[in-house]
C-alpha cells in the first residue's frame, strides 16, 4: 500500500456541542503552558480518552463514601459495593446490547479480555484448525492468537488490505469459510477504517466459526449492538470511552462463555475448593478471580451515562464531520501525505510530512501544545506493510473541535516550511 495524498472534503461540525462537552473536561482546562495562545489541544483520544467531571465525582464518592469489597463480607459497606458493582454490570450490559448482564465479565481492559478468551478456548483447538486475524490488527487481537496458534499448531492466517486501507472482501471470503476462530477489530487504530464486522461475523459463522470482536476504537464513537453485530465475543477498554483506567468490558454471548474455560484462578471465582477439587462459580463470576475493581467499574457505568446523556448519535455526527473537516484542512499542508484512504473512516487521521521525521514531528507539535501520538500505535505488522516506520496520527473524542484542527493545521504548515 502507498501514501496517498488527501482528497477535498468540507464540513462544519457542531460547535455548540462540543462547547458544552469541553465544559466537563477538567484536563482541557490546565495547561501546563500558560503563555499558549489558547488551551492544550489533545488531539490523541485513540489512545486514551479524557475523563469528563461527572466521572471523576463518581470515583471519589464511591472511594470516600462507599469503599467495600464486592461479594465479601456480611457488612453494610460491602454490600453496597456489590450493588454497584453489578449495577455497572447491568449498565454496560444495556450499552452493549447484551441479552443479560451475565454476558458481561468486567477486565482490566480489551487486552485482558482477549487473553482470557484466547487461553479459554486452548483446549478447544486442535492442529489443523485455523485462526485468522486481519492485517491491521493492535498488538492486542495478534500476539494472544500468534501464542495459540504457536501452541495449538493452528494455523494462524492474515485477512489482506486493499490499497485504500480496507479489508479485502473477496480475499477475505475463503479464509472465513475455514476459519475455527475469526479475530477482528471494528475501527482500526491506525488507520480509521470502520470494518463490515457485522457481514464479516456472519460470513464466519456460516462456516463454524468462533467470532470476537475488538471494539476498543468503536464503542465511544458509535452505537454497538452485539447481539446485531452477531459475535460470539466482544471486547473494550474503559479509558478509550471517557471512563477510568485499568477496566475493561468483555461480552460473551451465553453459550460462548458457558464453553469457555477460566484460565486466572483465586477467590471470588468459585463456590467450593478442596485439596484436590474445585466447583467454579456461575457466570460471568468465574472470569473475574480476585478482587473485583468496583470503583473502576462505578467510574466506567458513569462515563457510560456521560455518553448515553450526549447521545450516541450526536458523538457520532459531531466526529464524522469533524474527521471530514480536518481531512479538508490537511489536505492543504504541502507534502503531508494520509496513510490510507477508507471509504468509512472512524474519528482517526495518521499522516506523513515528507522531509521531516514522525518522531520530530511529534516534538515540534508537543512544543506548540498539541498532542497527539507519533510511533507504530502497537500495530507493528501493519505499519511495516505500509513501508513506513511509523506515523503521525490525530485522533478525535467529543470535546474536539475546530480549533484544535485550525491549531494541528497551522502548526503543520510551519513544519512544512522548516523541512523544505
Amino acid at each position: 500500500m502507498t501514501l496517498r495524498p488527501p482528497h477535498e472534503m468540507s464540513a462544519h461540525p457542531d460547535a455548540g456541542l462540543s462547547a458544552r462537552w469541553r465544559q466537563e473536561i477538567p484536563a482541557l482546562h490546565h495547561d501546563e503552558r500558560p503563555d499558549a495562545p489558547r488551551a492544550w489541544v489533545y488531539l490523541d483520544s485513540a489512545a486514551t480518552t479524557l475523563t469528563p467531571q461527572p466521572v471523576i465525582d463518581a470515583l471519589a464518592e464511591f472511594y470516600a463514601t462507599e469503599t467495600g469489597s464486592a461479594g465479601r463480607g456480611g457488612h453494610q459497606r460491602a454490600r453496597r459495593s456489590t450493588e454497584r458493582f453489578e449495577s455497572a454490570r447491568a449498565t454496560a450490559a444495556t450499552f452493549l446490547g447484551a441479552a443479560d448482564p451475565a454476558e458481561i465479565v468486567f477486565t482490566r481492559g480489551a487486552t485482558h479480555g482477549l487473553n482470557l478468551v484466547a487461553g479459554g478456548i486452548k483446549s478447544a483447538l486442535k492442529p489443523g484448525d485455523t485462526i485468522v486475524i486481519s492485517a491491521m490488527e493492535h498488538h492486542a487481537n495478534l500476539l494472544p492468537w500468534r501464542a495459540l496458534a504457536e501452541a495449538t499448531g493452528a494455523p494462524l492466517n492474515i485477512l489482506p488490505l486493499n490499497e485504500r486501507g480496507e479489508l479485502d472482501r473477496e480475499a477475505a471470503a475463503p479464509l472465513l469459510a475455514g476459519a475455527r476462530v475469526v479475530a477482528l477489530t471494528q475501527v482500526s487504530n491506525v488507520l480509521g477504517t470502520v470494518n463490515p464486522v457485522a457481514e464479516l461475523v456472519a460470513m464466519a459463522r456460516q462456516g463454524g466459526a468462533l467470532t470476537v470482536v475488538d471494539g476498543s476504537q468503536s464503542v465511544a464513537h458509535r452505537a454497538v449492538d452485539v447481539q446485531a453485530l452477531g459475535c460470539d465475543f466482544f471486547v473494550c477498554s474503559g479509558h478509550k470511552m471517557y471512563g477510568p483506567t485499568g477496566v475493561g468490558l468483555l461480552y460473551g454471548r451465553r453459550a460462548a462463555l458457558e464453553a469457555l474455560e477460566p484460565v486466572e484462578l483465586g477467590g471470588g471465582m468459585m463456590t467450593s475448593v478442596t485439596e484436590t477439587d474445585v466447583v467454579f462459580a456461575e457466570i460471568p463470576h468465574r472470569f473475574e478471580a480476585g478482587t473485583p475493581p468496583v470503583a473502576q467499574a462505578v467510574g466506567l457505568a458513569a462515563a457510560i451515562a456521560w455518553m448515553q446523556a450526549a447521545g450516541m448519535e450526536a458523538l457520532q455526527r459531531h466526529e464524522q464531520a469533524l474527521t471530514a473537516y480536518a481531512l479538508n484542512e490537511l489536505s492543504t499542508v504541502k507534502g503531508l501525505e494520509l496513510v490510507g484512504t477508507p471509504r468509512e473512516r472512524s474519528a482517526v487521521i495518521s499522516f506523513g510530512l515528507q522531509g521531516l521525521d514522525a518522531y520530530a514531528l511529534g516534538d515540534h507539535l508537543d512544543r506548540r501544545g498539541i498532542a497527539l501520538r507519533v510511533g507504530s500505535h502497537c500495530a507493528h505488522p501493519l505499519v511495516r506493510r505500509l513501508g513506513l516506520r511509523a506515523t503521525a496520527r490525530a485522533s478525535f473524542g467529543a470535546y474536539t473541535d475546530r480549533h484544535d484542527i485550525d491549531r494541528l493545521v497551522e502548526a503543520l504548515h510551519q513544519a512544512a516550511e522548516r523541512s523544505r
